[in-house]
């Protein structure tokens, strides 16, 4: 769990969030906080990100770092349409961000997504970059090494701007309500638990002679009193609180698992149920990540000045909110000296 510093978690290995976060964009996610917007970022987002794009002159070259699924290339082609506006994108994860398929030949040659990309080591030359961006990923990484990686492959007279993660923003504090909901559904006696004791007497319910060796079945009776005694559970800790999502999207899961054993068996089922048990744990994986390397006050300010120094001209730094006043993260912003 983050502190007011921020960002000193414990390391993990680059395997283990290579592979949580290649499950999450696999499953089409166009960014990370798809519970707070849209299939593109809005609100302060997008107020902020709209400016830095439209300072682009007609020929730049715009660097993504920890770009997932490709938001931030996809909301710079909306901005900007000249041809010489191009965008390389780099991740961790393998990705294959899905839109790029849909754009027009010209604009998809104005983009390019490298899956695999350390951001400790961009595959770059120095100096190319007239803008290099991230939203929601370079905090990810150790910071000091990912930062000077940035100022390596920046243009002398290139600028720098970045959303990150707040110590005590909304996502991370929904990310800790998160995580104990996962803990609660992975427990012993959970809902995944309930739910692979369901998975064989349902197989059994599909036939006329199954569900006549279900009438005195004792265990698999106790089995069905059991998973509905964890679904009311389920709604009284779900119930108007925030963090819910993943209970509601479990509950959802364990509807359609119990479909699977009627349909297909018992043991397709329980197959179904061990990958999802997997997804769940690299949620959880993503969600003390985010925690972890949260920036508190004095890290997102010492990086302010950093940056400053490093560029010789005006950097900001701000607390990004939304009009309801939830607390999205750290806005920051830095120019070269004219």
């Amino acid at each position: 769990m983050s502190n007011e510093s921020g960002g000193a978690g414990t390391e993990r290995p680059p395997d283990d969030r290579r592979g949580a976060w290649s499950r999450y964009w696999a499953r089409g996610a166009s960014h990370s906080c798809l519970g707070t917007y849209g299939d593109l970022y809005g609100g302060a987002i997008a107020a902020f990100w709209g400016p830095v794009f439209a300072v682009l002159p007609p020929v730049a070259r715009v660097l993504d770092v920890a770009t997932g699924n490709g938001v931030l290339p996809r909301m710079l082609l909306a901005c900007r349409h000249e041809p010489g506006v191009r965008c390389d994108a780099v991740d961790i994860a393998p990705v294959r961000p899905k839109w790029l398929g849909d754009l027009p030949a010209t604009d998809r040659a104005r983009v390019n997504v490298r899956g695999g990309v350390d951001a400790l080591a961009l595959p770059f030359a120095d100096g190319v970059f007239d803008l290099v961006v991230s939203q929601y990923g370079i905090e990810y990484a150790p910071l000091d090494r990912a930062i000077a990686e940035v100022l390596r492959v920046r243009s002398p007279r290139g600028a720098i701007a970045m959303v990150l993660h707040h110590a005590q923003g909304q996502p991370a504090k929904v990310a800790a309500l998160e995580l104990e909901h996962l803990a609660w559904l992975q427990g012993e006696g959970g809902l995944l638990d309930a739910t692979a004791a369901m998975l064989e007497p349902m197989a059994r319910a599909s036939t006329p002679q199954g569900r006549a060796t279900l009438q005195g079945d004792a265990a698999a009776n106790a089995g069905r009193e059991r998973f509905n005694a964890v679904q009311n559970e389920l709604a009284a800790r779900g119930d108007g609180k925030e963090g819910a999502d993943v209970l509601f999207e479990a509950r959802e899961a364990a509807m359609s698992l119990l479909a699977i054993a009627g349909r297909q068996g018992a043991r397709a089922a329980a197959s179904a149920l061990a990958d999802y048990r997997a997804d769940l744990a690299a949620s959880e994986t993503r969600l003390r990540d985010l925690r972890e390397h949260a920036l508190g006050a004095e890290e997102a300010q010492g990086l302010r000045d950093r940056l400053a120094a490093a560029l010789g001209g005006p950097a900001s730094l701000e607390e990004l909110r939304e009009e309801a006043g939830y607390l999205m993260g750290w806005a920051l912003r830095a120019n070269s000296a004219a």
